[in-house]
């Protein structure tokens, strides 16, 4: 654990190093940033981050810290290994997708004068509760709408279907706009990632459905109906019938009531129960999705699945499989741990004259103690000193008597 933790945490402080430096035109892409000196190679000026120790500091008898709920969970494929992902989470800045002012005015109806239609339809669905928000929209503060520019309160907002009522039918010759986050979560399922090579990665999606709406009032003469999606996977459809949303359900047998093919076409072997709503849970197979490019060890991509971030260790191994669950709603994800390091690094800075020894050590300190000290610590990273060392020199070129000049 504290080998990883140091390499990450050194690696995280090389990127702020290299920041550091861009940020000076004098030293812009002419200062390198290491992580032991560069024996094979003679750079004029360098930044070397050596670590030094780190040691633990208990903050409860076992650290435990609370148990942590989220749409995604990690774990491993039956019989792999399951040991390129780090971790895997939600991508909080992303869960959610904004359309400004989407033009619904095709839906109106009546005539120039009058209006018949007040319910109108969204491009996008499930409308949500506002920016990274995964709960579904249920009242008009959680969206926008405009006739002719002017503000409409909706009368009610149904999130899960993507649509809203006005309170009053809008003309045909009214401009009808509307603005709402969408949901950007990767549909429920089991996402299978297996490394193709050492560079790529594939997904085999295992989408999970339940409670799909497949008859909305039934008559009892119904012989068949069909599946949103084609592909099912395993026997685990399931059908039911409900009065109402929080009646009982009534179940129906597979190969007696009715029956199921993998394209999803149902053909009812019995009559089904009058004026109730017939539902459906399933899995389905989705095609294989890639392949995606493999970033480098502890970093992360979140293109590869919607809503999600994954990030990569170095531990791969041509066809090792995980699996990403991804959930509808938060669910207990882990048991969270968390602890207290205190880690020392050495700072060493080289160059072939003092002058550019001083001005080089001076703005690596003033640019992460005063700019990006506070940032650091949102990521769990609290530098809390940085003390520069004496000047020290050393032979550069025995025969010429050139000298480095050093800071630590």
């Amino acid at each position: 654990m504290e080998v990883n933790l140091l390499r990450s945490i050194k690696l995280r402080l090389m990127d702020e190093l290299r920041y550091a430096i861009q940020k000076n035109l004098n030293y812009k892409d002419k200062v390198e940033v290491y992580h032991k000196f560069p024996y094979k190679e003679t750079p004029m000026t360098g930044v070397v981050l050596r670590n030094a120790n780190s040691s633990r500091t208990k903050l409860s008898p076992d650290d435990f810290a609370g148990t942590l709920k989220s749409h995604v969970a990690l774990a491993r494929a039956e019989g792999k290994d399951g040991r390129f992902l780090v971790w895997a989470w939600e991508d909080t800045t992303h869960l959610t997708k904004h359309v400004e002012n989407e033009d619904v005015s095709g839906q109106t109806a009546g005539s120039s004068s009058w209006g018949t239609n007040r319910l109108f339809y969204v491009d996008h669905k499930p409308i949500m509760a506002g920016f990274n928000n995964t709960t579904l929209a249920d009242n008009f503060r959680q969206i926008t709408v405009t006739v002719n520019g002017e503000v409409t309160h909706a009368e009610f907002v149904d999130g899960k279907r993507g649509l809203f009522m006005l309170p009053t039918a809008p003309k045909t010759t009214d401009t009808v706009l509307v603005s709402y986050h969408y949901g950007n979560l990767a549909l429920p399922g089991r996402y299978y990632i297996e490394i193709e090579d050492s560079s790529h990665f594939l997904i085999d999606p295992l989408y999970i459905v339940k409670k799909e709406e497949v008859i909305a009032k039934t008559t009892g003469t119904e012989l068949t109906a069909q599946l949103d999606n084609s592909g099912l996977y395993g026997d685990f459809d399931v059908l039911y019938t409900q009065k109402q949303p929080t009646s009982n359900k009534l179940y129906l047998t597979k190969n007696t009531d009715y029956t199921i093919n993998q394209a999803g076409e149902i053909a009812f072997l019995n009559a089904l129960p009058v004026g109730t709503t017939l539902y459906a849970d399933y899995r389905w197979a989705g095609s294989t999705q890639g392949p995606f490019d493999i970033p480098t060890d502890y970093h992360y991509t979140n293109t590869a699945i919607n809503g999600v971030t994954l990030a990569f260790g170095n531990e791969i191994e041509v066809g090792d499989r995980m699996v990403v669950i991804v959930y509808p709603d938060r669910q207990v994800a882990a048991q969270m741990y968390s602890g207290h390091f205190n880690m020392s690094f050495d700072l060493e800075v080289f160059t072939r004259t003092p002058q550019v020894l001083a001005d080089l050590t001076d703005h690596i300190l003033a640019e992460i103690w005063n700019n990006r000290r506070l940032p650091l610590m949102d990521e769990g990273i609290t530098i809390e000193e940085m003390d520069p060392g004496g000047e020290t020199e050393e032979p550069y070129d025995d025969n010429t008597g050139d000298f480095y000049y050093k800071n630590t």
